[in-house]
Parts: structure tokens; C-alpha cells; sequence
């Protein structure tokens, strides 16, 4: 840091360095003044043919031409033909190496395209030059106190300046670094102080949001487009949001408006995953950077924050800070946002109560003289993971189903979850049998099995097994396993071949790491091939097929898996929303989220790890997400049969990870009965049916008709908006969700009109 032991105000801090008056048109422009009135033999570089001013003029003309659109290669040709050419009327090239100076003549006169960094060692040695004579000079004059008095920028005791923050590095010194980004350039933003940010002037989006924390150095942040960008940092306990803050044109202090920022990213705490700080590469410390702080986050983000030397202090507060919020100590996960999230919406708009066991009944026309709802598992004592109140065939008593709870997984018994309102053909779910290696038997499973036969018509009941044969087989070691079918009348058992949640989760792993190098290229495809998403995808709906078409013929199904609360709520999801087109619309899609995974116990808390450190739990798996990408998949081959577009898939996706509704709290309803869910929280579906026409597809047209999903060749296409929706470079280039509903939508309107006025 450079000492103030002459100036003026020796012992007192200046509060602006060099870097941040740049920023301030009057402070520019005093600076401007001050060099015009130096006497030249004051003035050292002058001995080197160089005027400070056209150092100056440099450096503003640099950052003023990386701050510019596409033209800014044009006025990239002007600054070299003014500064760095040997006849340039206003040259800075005495000070430059004239190995530099080599090199941008070379550029310049190839012909080739000037790349975004061609300056930055120019730019750096001239910074620095100006930043340790003229700038130095500049301080000890009448006209720095001015322009102390007018942005009252002194402040502290200790004596010296702020460093001035590294310029990014440039191409060359970074091209041996995989994980070092490139530079377009030094890009100027403004450096706040503590003081300087009101409370007030913090744009908190969502009522009970509030400011945490803010990084108010500058912070340099690894974009994904392998550049650099300068900004600000701010924690709410929501989420953390990064963007450039620049003063508002004409102002004359340090003070901005944060209507000024440009968000360049922002996440949920709750989102993230894990957090690490570490040392910085060697090569990143040459350029004034000590510490990097690295986020991963659960939906395929990584975020790069890189600090300065001497920014041990803020680093550590800000990893603490982003643990305290995104892993909560409250064992009951009270410390989650959507338990302060204030949101409110109108009392006619359906959120928690969008499902009702009774209502959904009588909407299927359950036939009740063959089936009855039982509220055996009132108090969640029979099965914890199940919802409190079931459907079973009217003729089984409670009675019969105590011994069935006891020798299904679990004590998740064959339940409804649908009947073919034409040939009454149901789909029931469970978890395995407890037969073992002994081949246990139990009459009562086997009665209750017989009775949903009889209930559903009397044609022969499948029992489709999601897993792989030998993962079954395996199950059996420890007690578990699948049902002899000898012992089952008029029954079948097929297995589906769906890996388990750790394939997934690997499978997902690889996904991830991939779409964060994206490249439009052969190779990265046969890349996306070797993650075997698409093919386990392929498993589910296929699975999902075979269930359409048995129940479509008129046989009955029961789905299970090992526990029956991720590939069984899968298949049944799937199969329920091809055979019935209210669950196509936007009302059905939540009722059918409700019922087959919140209610029945899909593992949301286990699954998706809310507000838990332990990124490497091995409990984890995108099961639900792959569902979604599964319904992609469906609203992708069949583009008019639903009432809902892929906004709203985006949506479910967000806040699957964001915990800013309470939808996907905890493991079961028990659990969020306990936690008092309802009362506390919100539930994501009013923010949807609050927001329903941005959730609309303006091609939808009902059919009751059941969809027949395809499956050959390239049918299934990787979900680009969700996978790739990280990738910055991508996003340059690709439409939103939203400005392509917005298209469509405008599209159906105008084709509507043409239609009137054809009639």
C-alpha cells in the first residue's frame, strides 16, 4: 500500500484508491485538471516522451472500449493508432517493454481478429505507472482535498491507501491453467466500504428476505465464459446474489443506488451443496489473489469467488456465513428460508388444499361398492411413510391388513392409486415382500392381491418389479425379495431393469461435470451418451409403457420397487399421467405430484439433502428430477397434450432445491404434519395458480386418449434448458423458456385471428 506520509493529511486513510476515482466522473476530471496545470519538469515520465494525461486518456479509453458492445473492436484500432503506434499523437509506448510493443504491432497489422485482452499488458504497465507517480503527486495537492471534501472520502488512522485490486490476468499467463478463466480486460466497477451501503438501498425480492452479509471488496468471480468479472457480493438469508454496481451517470460520490446492479449470478443457500475455501492456484497469487472460495451447488452450478491478499478476514466470514444459512443447526430444518419466506396470495387460489384423497376419488369415479378408503394408518402407526388415510378393495378388512403391513417393506401394502374409469383396470403400489431366502409366505398378502383382482375386473394381475432381476435376487440376503409367484394366484411378475438410486446418482454426477464444458461438438455428445442418463431415462418409460398398455388391455398392475417411494413413484407418476389427460392439465400435474410422491413418502429431505452439509450422503439421487425429465420427454412428443408448459417444469425444478415453498419438505406426510408444514410455510402450487398464464401451453388440446410414448433411436433428446441452463456461453445464444412461451403464446393469438377471420 502506498504510505501518505507527506501529504497533507498524513495519518488519515484515503477511502478511495486510485482504482475507485477512476469511477467518479469528478474525480476524473480533477485529476484531468491537475496534470493539465503540473509543470512538465515535474512530471518524470515526460523524460521518456510520455505524458501523464495521455496515460491517463489511455487507461479510461481501455476500460471505456471493454465496457463496449460489438463495436468494440473498431475502437480497439482507434486506441492503438492514438497510443501505441510509433507517429500516434498521444503516445504511451515509451513506457512499454518493446517485446509489447512487437506484439501489438504484429496484431494490429495481421489483419487477424483482435481478441478481447489485446491490451492487457499495456493496460497494467501504464496503470501502474500513473498509479505510482502522477497518482501520488495528485494526492498531496489542493485539488485531491477538494475532492475529499466533496465525497468525504477520509476516513481511519492508520495511514494507508487501499491496495488497488489486481487486473485480471491476461490469456498468456493463464493458458496452462485449466481452471483459470481468460480476461477480456481490465473491467472498471466501483469498490464499496462498509459505510457506504445503506440497508436501505438493498433490493430484497421476497417478503421476510433480509441482508445477511456483503462482501464489499472487490471480488473477482470466474463467470463460466473463462473471463473475469469485478463486483459486489451480497448474502441474504435467502440466497447470495453477485453483480457490478457503477454510479449512476453525473453523481459526484461513492454512493450508488442498487437499482444500478447488474446481477451476473445469484443462488439459493439452500441450493448449495458444498462450500470450500482454498488457497489460491500459484498462478492466480502472482496476480494479487490469496483465497478462492468454491460453491457447488445440487441443480449444476459452480461459483468461483476469488479474493485478495489480505482478505483472510472477509473469506472467512462469508464461508461461515453461507454455512450458517445454507446448513442450519435446527435439527427440524426450521432455519430453512421458506419457515421466514412471507409470501401471501389470494384465498382462492388452491396451494395446500389442491389435493384431497376424497375429491380425487370421486373425480377417477372410483367405484366404491369394490373399493373403500381406510384410515387404519390414522396416526402413522402401521406405516410412517405412508399418507394416514388409503384406498384397499372394499371386501379387505382392517383386520386382514394388519398382517400385511407386517410382511411388506416397510409396512407399505398394496394401496390404489388408480382405476380405468372405462374397464376398471387398477394401479396399486407397494414396497417388496419380507419372503427371504426361506420363501416366506403370507395369506393375507396373498388374499389381499387376490381381492384386487376380483375389485378390478377379474383379469390376471402383473406384478411389475421396477428393478433388475438380481438386484431382487440380492434382496433376499437380507430378508427381503420378491414374490413367488406359485404362491399368488392368477398373477405374473415381470422386472423392469431400473437401476438403483446409486446409478442414478452417478449417472447424474457425470451428467453435471459434462454440461459444465459444453461444447457443441461430435465428441461431447459421445460424451453425454457415456453418462447413461438418457439411457436409464429410456428404463423409466419404458417401465411406464408396459403399465399403459397392460391396464389399457385391461389388466391390473402393482408397482413396487425395494421400498416403494422412488421407482415405484416413477412408474405410477408416469403410467397415470399417459392414461389420464387431467393429470395433463395445469390443476392435475399438481394434484398427481401431491398424492403419488408428497403423500405417499417419496424421500425429499434424504434425497435431496436440504440443509445438510453431508454433500457425499449416500441417500441421495435425482429420482424426482429424473421424473421431471421423464414428463420433458412426454411434452416434448406430444406438444399439444398439455395444458401446462415447460416454464412450469422449470419452475418445479427451482424451487425443488431453493426452499422457498414447503412443498418439498421433509421425508412424509408424518413428518410435515409434526413440523406443522401447512401452518408455516407455503405451498409452491399458489405461487403457480397465482401466476397461471405464464404456466399455460397456448397449443393445447384435449384428448382423453393415452399417450404412447416412443422410445426408438433418438427419441429422447437431453433437457437442455434445465441441464444446460448454467452455461453462460450457451445462454448467449439460446432462448429462455419464457421468451419462447411468449413467442408461441403470441404465435396461437395471431393464428387464432386468422382463423376468425377465415370464418
Amino acid at each position: 500500500p502506498m504510505m501518505m506520509t507527506t501529504s497533507p493529511n498524513a495519518g488519515r486513510v484515503l477511502k478511495s484508491t486510485f482504482h475507485d476515482l477512476l469511477c467518479e466522473p469528478r474525480g476524473v476530471k480533477l485529476f484531468e485538471q491537475f496534470l493539465a496545470n503540473e509543470n512538465i519538469s515535474a512530471d518524470p515520465l515526460s523524460s521518456s516522451g510520455v505524458s501523464a494525461r495521455a496515460c491517463l486518456q489511455f487507461i479510461l479509453e481501455v476500460e471505456d472500449n471493454n465496457r463496449t458492445g460489438p463495436d468494440w473492436g473498431k475502437k480497439a484500432n482507434d486506441i492503438y493508432n492514438n497510443y501505441i503506434q510509433e507517429k500516434s499523437p498521444h503516445q504511451v509506448c515509451g513506457l512499454l517493454p518493446q517485446s509489447t510493443k512487437f506484439e501489438l504491432d504484429n496484431i494490429f497489422h495481421s489483419g487477424k481478429d483482435i481478441q478481447s485482452d489485446v491490451f492487457n499488458k499495456a493496460y497494467d504497465i501504464v496503470y501502474e505507472h500513473v498509479k505510482e507517480d502522477s497518482f501520488k503527486r495528485f494526492v498531496r495537492s489542493a485539488l485531491f482535498s477538494e475532492y475529499q471534501r466533496e465525497t468525504g472520502s477520509l476516513s481511519g488512522s492508520t495511514g494507508a491507501t487501499q491496495p488497488r485490486p489486481p487486473s485480471a490476468p491476461s490469456s498468456s499467463s493463464l493458458s496452462s491453467s485449466s481452471q483459470a478463466p481468460n480476461t477480456p480486460g481490465h473491467t472498471s466497477q466501483l469498490s464499496l466500504q462498509p459505510h457506504q451501503i445503506n440497508e436501505n438501498m438493498v433490493l430484497c425480492k421476497l417478503p421476510g428476505e433480509k441482508l445477511i452479509f456483503k462482501v464489499v471488496r472487490i471480488v473477482i468471480f470466474d463467470a463460466g465464459l473463462r473471463e473475469w468479472v469485478r463486483g459486489l457480493l451480497f448474502i441474504t438469508n435467502f440466497r447470495l446474489e453477485f453483480g457490478n454496481v457503477t454510479a449512476q451517470a453525473g453523481t459526484q460520490s461513492a454512493h450508488v443506488d442498487l437499482d444500478t446492479l447488474d446481477t451476473i449470478c445469484e443462488m439459493p443457500l439452500a441450493a448449495i451443496s458444498r462450500i470450500e475455501k482454498k488457497l489460491a492456484p500459484s498462478k492466480i497469487v502472482a496476480q494479487g489473489i490469496e483465497y478462492t472460495i468454491e460453491i457447488l451447488s445440487k441443480d449444476g452450478r459452480r461459483l468461483d469467488f476469488y479474493f485478495e491478499l489480505e482478505s483472510a478476514d472477509i473469506s472467512s466470514t462469508m464461508v461461515r456465513t453461507l454455512r450458517k444459512f445454507a446448513f442450519p443447526d435446527e435439527k427440524d430444518k426450521s432455519g430453512l428460508f421458506a419457515f421466514q419466506y412471507k409470501g401471501t396470495f389470494p384465498a382462492s387460489v388452491k396451494g395446500w388444499g389442491i389435493y384431497n384423497i376424497y375429491e380425487e376419488s370421486l373425480r377417477q369415479r372410483v367405484p366404491f361398492d369394490k373399493w373403500r378408503v381406510t384410515d387404519i394408518n390414522h396416526d402413522y402407526g402401521k406405516c410412517s411413510s405412508y399418507p394416514s388415510r388409503l384406498i384397499v378393495p372394499a371386501s379387505v378388512s382392517d383386520e386382514a391388513l394388519e398382517s400385511v403391513f407386517e410382511f411388506r417393506s416397510k409396512g407399505r401394502i398394496p394401496v390404489l392409486s388408480w382405476v380405468h374409469p372405462l374397464n376398471g383396470a387398477s394401479i396399486t403400489r407397494s414396497s417388496q415382500p419380507l419372503t427371504g431366502l426361506r420363501q416366506a409366505r403370507c395369506q393375507a398378502d396373498e388374499d389381499l392381491l387376490s381381492e384386487i383382482i376380483l375389485s378390478s375386473g377379474g383379469r390376471s394381475l402383473y406384478l411389475l418389479d421396477a428393478r433388475p432381476k438380481a438386484n431382487a435376487v440380492g434382496n433376499t440376503v437380507k430378508g427381503m425379495g420378491f414374490e413367488n409367484i406359485a404362491n399368488y394366484s392368477n398373477c405374473y411378475l415381470e422386472f423392469m431393469d431400473i437401476p438403483n438410486i446409486h446409478v442414478i446418482r452417478e449417472s447424474h454426477q457425470k451428467l453435471d461435470a459434462l454440461c459444465q464444458s459444453y461444447g457443441n461438438d461430435e465428441s461431447w455428445y459421445a460424451q453425454l451418451d457415456a453418462t447413461k442418463w438418457l439411457a436409464l431415462l429410456r428404463f423409466v418409460l419404458a417401465a411406464a409403457a408396459r403399465t399403459v398398455s397392460l391396464v389399457e388391455e385391461g389388466y391390473p398392475v402393482l408397482l413396487h420397487c425395494s421400498d416403494g417411494w422412488d421407482r415405484t413413484a416413477q412408474l405410477s407418476s408416469l403410467a397415470l399421467l399417459m392414461l389420464d389427460s387431467y393429470h395433463r392439465t395445469l390443476q392435475g400435474f399438481q394434484v398427481l405430484i401431491e398424492k403419488e410422491w408428497i403423500a405417499f413418502g417419496h424421500k425429499f429431505q434424504e434425497r435431496l439433502g436440504h440443509g445438510d452439509e453431508n454433500h457425499a450422503d449416500k441417500e441421495r439421487a435425482p429420482i424426482f428430477l429424473q421424473f421431471l425429465d421423464a414428463v420433458h420427454q412426454l411434452t416434448i412428443q406430444f406438444p399439444c397434450s398439455f395444458e401446462f408448459n415447460g416454464k412450469l417444469l422449470h419452475t418445479i425444478v427451482e424451487h425443488l432445491y431453493s426452499c422457498q415453498f414447503g412443498t418439498f419438505l421433509y421425508n412424509t406426510e408424518q413428518e410435515r404434519q409434526r413440523h406443522r408444514v401447512r401452518e408455516r410455510t407455503v405451498s409452491l402450487w399458489s405461487y403457480v395458480n397465482a401466476n397461471a398464464e405464464e404456466y399455460m401451453n397456448p397449443f393445447y388440446l384435449p384428448d382423453d386418449t393415452a399417450l404412447q410414448v416412443s422410445l426408438h433411436g433418438d427419441s429422447l433428446v437431453l433437457w437442455r434448458p434445465v441441464f444446460l441452463r448454467w452455461s453462460r456461453r450457451l445462454m448467449r445464444n439460446t432462448l429462455t423458456a419464457e421468451m419462447r412461451a411468449d413467442m408461441m403464446r403470441k404465435q396461437a393469438e395471431q393464428m387464432t385471428k386468422k382463423m376468425k377471420d377465415m370464418e
